[in-house]
């Protein structure tokens, strides 16, 4: 099991004398008037350096080199991100693109994410909204200190802006104080009958994401980093197998489809659920698997779907989308289930002759066609001969069938 560990507090004093003495010098060129280039390096949103000291202060001291070489003003800030200004001088436009060839020689990312620029003094509003940002931040850290609580950090404005591993952090905490049953919701999958009717075989139970986002971190970006994003997605399924653990009677008796990360299928939270669950009751639970699981730790998938059948449980490969199928021998994973996904984005896919083909090789029973929110996708599965659907178009129609 992949546990999350951060070391912010070296990183992160109470003081706010490194951010004070920046916004002093930004006032002080905003006085001059004179044309300068500001950088602000967002050194905690880069995995390598988010995740060791070690190797963020190596940076920093590059950097600092750097900065004194090319005759800049360096400032750090307090959670490790970096400030450089340069008087504006011929080639002074080419040093931000030196500085991330030096720190990062592989990167191939949209550098806009850990590198921002502006010039002065025009730019001088957005460089203080910036400034404030991390003030924020350092104030943050200070009350939590104190006694603040996540709840309230996390609706501020220093939980603003990409994940970092303090904002992880802050929301591990946050589900431990929280009751997730608030934010569970389902959706059934529907198997559609000769008769044109439509009738429920199972729901997917899951945490709304969005509700969650929308009401406890709304100023968070939730997507990047996506290192940060998938540790986010693994806690979550920590509290949420320790909450149906302790209250079993949320699914119990149901025909259940829980979405799980394949790493924390193999933790101890998932044995301690595993045994409050009756064997003879088991087959009512499947449990679906990111096929970004798969791709990440092909190994650890196939052990996971195999612990999954020894349990006594039910498999499925979750997100496939229609392109995939030629290159995927599906029907070779012992699974009970394969959803794809045929959303409006996708659907044409679906005509796509050597695309029907390979869903043809696949048995009917075992695919589920899901976020159906299109007629087009309707109607190519039933054409298919797809039997089980799932989507808001679904529930809409099995009502009126009613």
């Amino acid at each position: 099991m992949r546990t999350w560990e951060i070391d912010d507090n070296k990183a992160l004093p109470s003081d706010l004398v490194r951010e004070q003495d920046f916004i002093l010098q930004v006032r002080r060129l905003q006085r001059l008037g004179t044309a300068h280039l500001v950088i602000n390096l967002v050194l905690s949103a880069i995995e390598s350096f988010a995740k060791s000291q070690g190797a963020l202060e190596a940076v920093q001291q590059q950097l600092q080199e750097f900065a004194k070489v090319t005759q800049g003003a360096y400032a750090e800030m307090s959670n490790g991100d970096i400030f450089i200004v340069w008087e504006a001088k011929p080639g002074i436009q080419a040093l931000p693109a030196r500085i991330v060839e030096a720190i990062l020689p592989n990167n191939k990312a949209d550098t806009s994410r850990f590198l921002l620029i502006w010039h002065m003094p025009q730019d001088y509003t957005p460089i203080r909204e910036r400034t404030n940002y991390y003030v924020e931040l350092a104030q943050t850290v200070s009350t939590l200190g104190t006694g603040g609580s996540p709840a309230q950090v996390l609706k501020s404005e220093a939980a603003r802006g990409e994940l970092t591993a303090w904002s992880v952090d802050q929301i591990g905490k946050l589900l431990g104080e929280i009751d997730l049953r608030r934010y569970g919701r389902t959706q059934p999958i529907y198997r559609h009958e000769s008769t044109g009717t439509w009738q429920p075989v199972c729901e997917e139970y899951f945490v709304s994401f969005e509700d969650l986002h929308r009401e406890r971190f709304p100023k968070l970006d939730l997507i990047t980093p996506e290192h940060l994003f998938l540790a986010l997605c693994e806690m979550l399924d920590q509290h949420l197998l320790t909450m149906l653990t302790n209250r079993p009677e949320t699914i119990a008796g149901r025909a259940i489809r829980l979405n799980l990360s394949v790493r924390s299928i193999m933790s101890s939270n998932f044995a301690l659920f595993t045994r409050g669950v009756p064997t003879d009751k088991r087959g009512l639970i499947g449990f679906e698997l990111h096929r970004g699981d798969l791709f990440q730790d092909f190994a650890l998938t196939l052990a996971a779907i195999g612990v999954l059948h020894n349990e006594g449980f039910k498999v499925a490969i979750d997100s496939v989308t229609p392109d995939m199928l030629s290159y995927l021998n599906l029907t070779s994973f012992d699974v009970d289930t394969i959803k794809i996904n045929v959303s409006k984005d996708r659907a044409a896919q679906l005509d796509d002759p050597v695309i029907q083909k390979s869903l043809g090789r696949i048995p009917a029973e075992k695919l589920v066609f899901f976020r159906c929110d299109n007629e087009r996708a309707l109607s190519a599965g039933l054409k298919l001969g797809i039997k089980y659907f799932q989507g808001w178009l679904i529930d809409d129609t099995a009502q009126i069938n009613k």
